[in-house]
């Protein structure tokens, strides 16, 4: 994905998409050929992690400063636990606020799991890495959650410092680095969750209307 930065743009804009990408190349005069496909993920089961992972054994945290970037304060070292939908309300916000990364709470809150935790912890991409002249002012957070038909899913939302921080904390640091290690190691989000079960989303089944949020924002 690095190497091919626009893998998961093309492998997932659909025909259409694909198309007015082409189109657009084309008028500027680039010569580009699109990538491969992208490997299945892997669905159903939890990943394999090594022994030391799943034991969340003494290390240092999982989240990596890069280079010649300012490290996450400490407060943004800390993985949550969250139900349905305290979950849900970080996603409100982040539509409220147009952080760019976030909304979809009505479809969430149709889909997770009432009764199970989930998961949320700073984890930034390098291009959404906070900066010290505060142009990007709230971290990109992975989610680690359980949707209603029990698969264990991950995500990304903007959550900002301030209302992370105010989110209890009640894990132990070992429990905490190994569920960080869990979200990171699966590879599908709600993104593609969701695409597979669209053909049974309804109102009857899931007690969700499609056209009712249309400002859907997931993976």
């Amino acid at each position: 994905m690095a190497e091919r930065p626009m893998s998961w743009t093309w492998n997932t804009a659909g025909a259409e998409g694909r198309t007015w990408i082409l189109e657009r190349l084309d008028q500027a005069g680039f010569r580009w050929t699109p990538p491969p496909p992208l490997p299945t993920p892997r669905k159903g089961g939890p990943p394999r992690l090594g022994l030391r992972q799943r034991l969340g054994v003494p290390e240092r945290w999982p989240v990596r400063t890069p280079a010649g970037r300012p490290p996450l304060p400490r407060q943004a070292r800390v993985l949550k636990t969250l139900d349905a939908d305290a979950m849900c309300a970080i996603h409100d916000e982040a539509a409220t606020l147009r952080l760019g990364l976030g909304g979809g709470g009505s479809w969430l809150r149709a889909h997770l799991d009432p009764e199970s935790a989930h998961y949320l912890v700073p984890d930034p991409a390098d291009y959404y890495w906070p900066d010290p002249d505060g142009k990007i002012r709230w971290w990109q957070c992975r989610t680690l959650l359980r949707m209603a038909d029990g698969e264990q899913v991950s995500s990304s939302v903007a959550v900002l410092p301030e209302t992370f921080t105010a989110l209890p904390s009640n894990l132990s640091r070992r429990r905490q680095r190994s569920l960080v290690h869990l979200a990171r190691a699966i590879e599908r989000d709600t993104g593609l969750w969701g695409q597979d079960h669209k053909t049974e989303c309804s109102p009857e089944s899931c007690g969700y209307t499609p056209d009712s949020d249309s400002s859907k924002s997931r993976g």
